[in-house]
This record gives structure tokens, sequence and C-alpha cells, in this order.
């Protein structure tokens, strides 16, 4: 009787330390989640008199203008201060209304990029991401967003019709939409959601943002 009680009392402390241990993880997930978003939050543009101010965490700024061009499209200016090698401002002609402005280091070389995240307007609301990267502070270029061949992009970005949710987490840059199946009305996609995965990669001549295959 004795040896039963023994194994009934092991099992019960046993199921009560893993049940600490899961809710502590839980706990350090979460924390680790709500850090990233607090980094993130810091990372985003401040309106300033000049336009949304963005200092990277070496100091550097980034100065974005948005200026409206037409009927929901806009031009706009990406000015680099600080950066030795870096004088002239970048234009986006005619680029689609901006949805989130933020910095972020995914290559995790120490130096903040640019990213602003644009999206369509009217019922698609497809995303454009444009970024730039800072090298090593003394100069700042446009990264490519590259693309999949086109056998492969229909595969990735089958049932996609926009509704885009851009984010960082980690050193990764996500991409979260609704999937549609055929014969779905645009507010009512019943696929479930599907997130892509994109890593920073060193070109031959510059950064790339690319697509992470499974």
């Amino acid at each position: 009787m004795s040896v039963n009680v023994n194994i009934t009392m092991r099992s019960f402390i046993f199921i009560l330390m893993s049940m600490f241990l899961l809710f502590s993880c839980g706990q350090n997930v979460e924390k680790k989640k709500n850090n990233e978003i607090g980094e993130a939050k810091e990372n985003r543009a401040k309106e300033t008199n000049e336009g949304m101010r963005l200092v990277t965490g070496t100091g550097k700024e980034f100065i974005v203008q948005v200026k409206s061009s037409g009927a929901s499209m806009n031009d706009i200016f990406v000015i680099p201060k600080g950066f030795e090698n870096t004088k002239d401002t970048f234009k986006l002609k005619d680029a689609d209304p901006v949805e989130n402005i933020f910095l972020a280091d995914l290559n995790g070389d120490g130096y903040d990029e640019l990213y602003v995240i644009t999206v369509a307007a009217g019922s698609g609301s497809y995303a454009t991401i444009y970024v730039w990267s800072s090298n090593k502070d003394k100069s700042v270029t446009p990264v490519y967003v590259r693309e999949l061949p086109e056998k492969e992009q229909e595969e990735v970005f089958k049932g996609y019709m926009g509704h885009d949710s851009v984010y960082v987490a980690g050193n990764c840059l996500y991409r979260k939409f609704p999937v549609y199946k055929e014969g779905d009305a645009s507010c009512c996609p019943s696929g479930g959601t599907k997130t892509i995965k994109y890593a920073l990669k060193k070109g031959e001549a510059s950064w790339l943002l690319e697509i992470e295959k499974n």
C-alpha cells in the first residue's frame, strides 16, 4: 500500500513541476514577444516639422516625407542624415499610401535598415515593401526586394488578394495575409491565413530582401 502511495505522490509532484515549467516558458515567450513589440514601437517614425523622423541605434537619422501626387498616390522622399557618403534624397514616385515606417536590423550587423510599407487604396489593399540599408553608417543604398520566379510566386501567393500585415520578429520580416478561395468575396476570405518570411541577405552589389522558402 505504501508503495502505491509513493508512486502516486511522485506522479503528482511530476505533474506539478511540468505545469510550472510550461507556465514559466509561456511567460518567457510572452515577455520576449512584448519586448519585440516594444522595440518595434520605439523604432517607428515620429512626426516633426521636416517629416517623419527616425533615429537609428547608432545615432544616424532618416527623414521620410510624403507628398500627395494624385488620387490615392504619393511621392515619398527618404532623406538620410549623418551618412558621410550619402547626401542625396531617395524618391519613390506615385507610390501607394504609406501604412508603416520603422527601423530594424535584420542582418544583425549593428546598423538599422529603414522599412517603408505602402498599401494600395481600395478593396485590394496590396502591400509593397521598400527598404534602405545603412552600409556601416558610411552610406545608404536601396535594398532590392527579390521576387520569386513566376511559378513559385503563384504557388507561394496562392489565394492572395491583399489585406497584408507586415511586421518584424527576431531577424526576419513577415508578411501575413488572409487566403481567399475561389468565389470568396473581398470581405470574407475562407482559407485561413498564411505567413511568409523574408530574410535580408548579402548580394553581389547590395543587400537583398527575399522570401525564405521552406
